[in-house]
């Protein structure tokens, strides 16, 4: 165990050499180095970017057409120490009053970079320096008129989605939570004509599994819908396949003249939906009497009506015998 021994002779010689009073010394000395460079640093002019929050006072009936940044960042040049309070503090806010700034002509809420830089000047110190604002003006367009509630189309985006071969969208199941949205438009000809909205491209390849994902709503010119973003649910299920006896029709048959098939059922496999297994049949087989042969005593069988939720649909047949009765 001399290792041991000798890790504890280091150790001690090292506890020894920071209790002593030339370390505690040194230690101190270095902290009020270190505290008067941070107050020499801090009590410089510096110039440093403050996002300050915005928001606008407006009567109840004013929608605005255009999502209000959260905040505009000013540059600001004072000294280092008001930064530091700063940053110990939330950021600052300013109002903008709707009475003060709206224009009835053009529908809009007009700052313009001076009366910006007033209304941001009084949130800092009487010695700070405005160096710039980012945005420098405000533009905002506004509506007082009542918004409406449309639904929201997402049909138009379910064919940029695909899945594996083994599996297929259930159109029962896609949907968009919400599944409408409220919208405000400029003037009563936009609104009026305004009967749904359109969520944003959205593209998605070989899903094998369900999915969810926020989507913005498209931009529509002078309105704003509430909210902009919604869910869009794509249900992805796999394929099961299935077999049955299907009774074969005759189509096109002349009047007078029975068609008799032997046999008169054929056995038919397909592929479907996991959520449709247990629904009723609804695809149909035939034969087209004007497919028949005389000098044949066979007839072709093809699928006849196939719904869309059916796939890959297989007769174990190509064609049956036939008789043909008159009466």
């Amino acid at each position: 165990m001399g290792w041991l021994n000798d890790f504890r002779k280091r150790s001690s010689g090292v506890r020894r050499k920071f209790s002593s009073k030339e370390t505690f010394l040194f230690l101190f000395f270095v902290v009020m180095a270190a505290a008067f460079w941070v107050l020499l640093t801090f009590n410089t002019q510096m110039t440093h970017d403050v996002p300050v929050n915005l928001k606008i006072k407006k009567p109840a009936n004013v929608t605005l057409l255009q999502e209000l940044p959260p905040t505009i960042t000013v540059t600001v040049k004072d000294r280092g120490t008001a930064f530091l309070k700063q940053y110990f503090n939330s950021n600052p806010t300013i109002e903008i009053d709707f009475n003060k700034y709206y224009d009835e002509k053009s529908h809009s809420i007009v700052v313009s970079a001076s009366q910006l830089s007033s209304e941001v000047r009084r949130m800092f110190r009487r010695e700070a320096s405005i160096v710039k604002i980012s945005p420098e003006s405000l533009n905002l367009k506004y509506t007082m008129l009542p918004g409406k509630k449309v639904p929201v189309n997402w049909e138009d985006n379910v064919m940029n989605i695909t899945t594996d071969k083994q599996f297929v969208i259930n159109p029962d199941e896609v949907k968009t939570i919400p599944d409408s949205v409220t919208v405000y438009a400029l003037d009563r000809t936009t609104l009026h004509d305004i009967t749904e909205v359109d969520i944003s491209t959205v593209e998605f390849e070989n899903l094998t599994t369900s999915v969810d994902k926020s989507v913005r709503i498209k931009a529509i010119n002078n309105v704003r819908t509430i909210p902009n973003k919604v869910n869009l649910h794509v249900s992805v299920e796999p394929l099961i396949r299935k077999e049955d006896n299907v009774s074969i029709s005759v189509r096109n048959q002349p009047y007078g003249i029975n068609v008799l098939l032997f046999p008169p059922s054929v056995k038919v496999s397909y592929l479907l939906p996991q959520s449709k297994y247990q629904s009723p049949l609804s695809l149909t087989v035939v034969v087209d009497y004007n497919d028949i042969d005389l000098s044949s005593n066979k007839v072709c069988v093809k699928p006849g009506e196939v719904p869309g939720t059916y796939y890959n649909v297989q007769i174990d047949v190509d064609s049956v015998n036939y008789v043909i009765e008159r009466y």
